[in-house]
């Protein structure tokens, strides 16, 4: 089986509202080289959409976009 494309971005949502922002920094850190999918939960977030869709590997080249 190959590895999973990079993702371009990531969109992820708090299902913790009252999380402090920092986790957005925690969740960062998390991701970095991980494989992903939407659905998955880091530290107070879920990932919401991927591009391109499906599995993808998180670079530092990846764009993540916290709602």
């Amino acid at each position: 089986m190959s590895d999973p494309p990079e993702a371009q971005e990531l969109v992820l949502r708090k299902v913790r509202p009252l999380a402090p922002p920092f986790h957005r920094h925690i969740a960062r850190g998390k991701l970095l080289g991980q494989t992903c999918r939407v659905g998955d939960r880091v530290v107070v977030y879920e990932v919401v959409a991927t591009v391109p869709g499906g599995d993808v590997r998180v670079t530092r080249e990846t764009i993540l976009r916290f709602e």
